[in-house]
């Protein structure tokens, strides 16, 4: 029998290791790093430890008696479900939640949520137990891994160029789509080593052995072979396979693609032809040819002919420097101007004495040789042609004609007659008193049939013809170049203007004296280039010019201006996580500058995406995804987007829809032309409200956009929508001035119409056509 003392000692020690439990559990609730609670039936708070309480953001104390709805406020509709369901007599569960907290307002995190009946020992539902467990980061990590999957395969998917992956050893064991689609074989067909049964029977034992010796290896596959085309015959394609490593090196995949090299090789071909065919024409052509290289002036082509006026020596490989002749000497002065000015010219009528029979007979020919410099890939002069035709019965022919001119008679009608007839205005002079001898058809046709004679000021600009410079100034009779000529000063190629009753002509003026002969009296020829048209073309080349010089200005300026702000972050960024602070304060820091990161990238994309349509609009049009599309949901839905910028700008955004403006529209572009013409209107009618309208006008969808902002001049309404133009300043409002035209290149594939209502200072309104049917 056991003593009372002894019964009493008992009673203590369980009393004692109850106390001791409970405190082994409390602490053990309160120092576990998951969030524990236990609410009533209300539900309120029972128990919570220092890990919820952190997660909650809120004091462990302040929980105590409070309902949950009070805590989270933000989260309790996604909560309220699961709390329903344990007092309903749910079993235990677990799922994942997100929303927000008092921790971090603003900022939504995920948890792992676990619910659990509280029950007496007869059964009696007392409370809900729960666990919670912030996986916020583990769900961030997860979806950028989903995400960078997702990027790789839309990447793979989008490469026109077969792409395909095999495992270790070199086995295809996933559809590769575009292998299947460039080759035709089916799924089953190319699993495995099955891909391999698309290469040329006669390419294929090489490509095995390269791939096998790549895969002993483990470097990188580099081989060119025929690949089965799923239109029928084979293309040339350059196959690549690069080893994929695990952390623990060894190979887990190879990635490989197969670029179709068939029009190049086929384009290298047909190159090779076109030499060989250059070659066989220079030295079978009916001139002596050759080619001198370097400034050692080294013979590297010489035709047939070139070799036999040179009496047979071999000169391939041989200077032209080491030849001491007088004309080799002339010639190699002729062929070194050539080289080094870079210009090519032409010798006219050179006598050249050659051989012209076996027993050392000689003869004088003429020639008219040409020396044409030839630059290599990157423009510098790196050889000279030596090009010369035989042009001695040319020359005979023209001495002959020559003799028989100067016995000719009414030699003035029949210049006269060829003057008359060239395409060039020709004017005949008399020096000194100016008046005119003879002017050709083209030249009484600029002067609207007749020409002021005479040399008085009154003549030339006090009527209806008058001369000024390109620039628009009136010129004095002393500077006109006719007048200047007639005067004998020398006049070569001089610009004037000349204002006349049939226009406005630029010309260049040309003066040559011809003295007294064949009876003739001395005069001046006047010979008048029209460059109107050249002119004008030149304006139209330096206006492009300038303005791709400011496209690029602007374009590099818009492209680094998000990158000044991201470097800053960043190194902000490093500065923070090098200073001792806290975790949670680091998160913080990270997460705001995620956001400006984020927001600037944002930036660059619409600019170079904007590039890509100016691209896509400009080159072969890509067509239209048509759709029913109603236009005023379009209009709400961009709308909607632009409010926190509207907001920040200060604008109201205010819209007036008309129900039913349907019509068949690429709902994709439709939104592109209305986020560009309120982001203008936000962007120019800053402070002030924007009223976008849609409806009908006279049996067309109509869409109008108005702001209240700085307006357009009349000059800029319809330069604002060709590319790069741009009619403000781009200190004050950045962009690459593409909007408009692309705006205008989407409107107008959909047969319809944009333009614009605007005075300066009193805003603009864009109005948008398109048809219904």
């Amino acid at each position: 029998m056991e003593s009372p003392s002894a019964s009493f000692d008992r009673e203590a020690s369980e009393a004692l290791n109850d106390a001791h439990s409970r405190l082994l559990l409390e602490t053990l609730v309160s120092s576990t790093p998951v969030g524990l609670a236990v609410v009533d039936l209300e539900p309120r708070f029972v128990q919570v430890n220092d890990a919820l309480a952190d997660i909650n953001g809120i004091p462990r104390a302040a929980h105590l008696g409070r309902k949950v709805q009070e805590i989270v406020p933000e989260m309790w509709p996604t909560l309220r479900p699961q709390y329903q369901r344990i007092m309903e007599g749910g079993a235990a569960q677990t799922v994942e939640v997100r929303g927000v907290t008092s921790k971090e307002l603003g900022v939504e995190r995920h948890f792992l949520v676990s619910y659990y009946p509280v029950r007496t020992g007869t059964g009696v539902l007392l409370g809900i137990g729960v666990i919670v467990v912030e996986v916020t980061e583990q769900r961030k990590a997860h979806d950028a891994l989903v995400a960078s999957e997702q990027r790789y395969r839309s990447l793979v998917e989008a490469m026109a160029q077969p792409v395909w992956t095999t495992n270790a050893r070199g086995e295809v064991v996933e559809p590769a789509p575009r292998w299947m689609e460039f080759t035709g074989q089916t799924q089953a067909e190319h699993l495995g080593l099955g891909w391999l049964a698309a290469i040329h029977p006669d390419d294929r034992k090489r490509v095995v052995r390269g791939w096998v010796e790549s895969l002993r290896t483990k470097t990188s596959y580099r081989g060119e072979f025929r690949l089965r085309f799923h239109a029928g015959g084979w293309r040339d394609v350059v196959g690549r396979a690069v080893p994929v490593f695990s952390d623990e090196g060894t190979i887990r995949e190879w990635v490989s693609t197969a670029e179709d090299i068939t029009e190049r090789k086929q384009a290298e071909a047909l190159a090779e032809n076109e030499r060989a065919r250059l070659r066989s024409v220079l030295t079978s052509a009916p001139a002596s040819i050759a080619i001198l290289s370097g400034e050692r002036q080294v013979f590297t082509l010489v035709n047939p002919l070139y070799k036999k006026l040179s009496g047979g020596a071999e000169l391939m490989g041989v200077s032209m420097k080491d030849f001491e002749s007088e004309r080799a000497i002339e010639h190699s002065r002729l062929l070194d101007e050539a080289y080094t000015r870079g210009e090519s010219f032409v010798e006219k009528e050179v006598p050249i004495t050659i051989n012209v029979g076996g027993a050392g007979e000689k003869a004088t020919r003429r020639f008219d040789v040409a020396y044409q410099p030839l630059r290599d890939v990157s423009g510098h002069v790196d050889s000279v042609l030596s090009f010369a035709i035989d042009v001695t019965e040319r020359v005979e022919a023209r001495e002959k004609l020559e003799e028989w001119a100067a016995s000719l008679r009414n030699q003035q009608q029949w210049l006269e007659a060829v003057l008359d007839r060239t395409p060039v205005a020709m004017i005949l002079v008399e020096p000194g008193t100016g008046r005119i001898l003879f002017a050709n058809q083209v030249a009484r046709k600029l002067a609207g049939g007749e020409i002021p004679e005479g040399l008085s000021e009154e003549a030339y600009n006090e009527g209806e013809h008058r001369f000024t410079d390109e620039a628009g100034r009136e010129l004095r009779v002393d500077e006109i170049p006719g007048i200047r000529a007639v005067k004998g000063a020398p006049v070569h190629g001089e610009p004037v203007v000349w204002h006349t009753p049939t226009g406005r002509y630029s010309l260049l003026v040309e003066a040559a004296p011809l003295p007294a002969q064949h009876g003739h009296e001395e005069a001046v020829l006047l010979a008048l280039q029209d460059v109107t048209e050249l002119r004008k073309t030149q304006a139209q080349l330096q206006h492009a010019v300038s303005l791709r010089d400011e496209f690029l200005t602007v374009a590099s300026h818009e492209l680094k201006t998000p990158l000044t702000p991201l470097q800053l972050k960043l190194q902000s960024l490093v500065r923070d996580a090098q200073t001792e602070q806290t975790l949670e304060a680091l998160r913080e820091r990270v997460v705001r500058t995620s956001e400006t990161i984020s927001g600037q990238i944002r930036k660059m994309t619409t600019l170079i995406n904007d590039l890509l349509e100016v691209t896509q609009l400009t080159g072969p049009s890509a067509p239209l995804q048509l759709e029913d599309v109603d236009l005023a949901d379009v209009v709400r839905a961009v709308v909607e987007r632009f409010q926190p910028q509207a907001a920040k700008a200060g604008c109201e955004l205010i819209v007036e829809a008309a129900p039913g403006i349907v019509g068949r529209w690429d709902r994709h572009r439709l939104e592109q032309v209305a986020t560009s013409l309120v982001s203008n209107a936000v962007k120019y009618g800053a402070g002030h409200p924007v009223m976008i309208r849609v409806g009908r006008h006279r049996g067309r969808a109509r869409l109008s956009v108005r702001d209240e902002g700085i307006g357009i001049a009349p000059a800029n309404l319809q330069a604002i929508f060709e590319k790069f133009t741009r009619a403000v300043s781009t200190r004050h409002y950045g962009g690459l001035g593409l909007g408009l035209f692309i705006t205008r290149q989407i409107v107008e594939a959909h047969h319809g119409t944009l333009r614009v209502d605007s005075q300066p200072g009193q805003g603009a309104t864009f109005i948008v056509e398109l048809p219904l049917a």
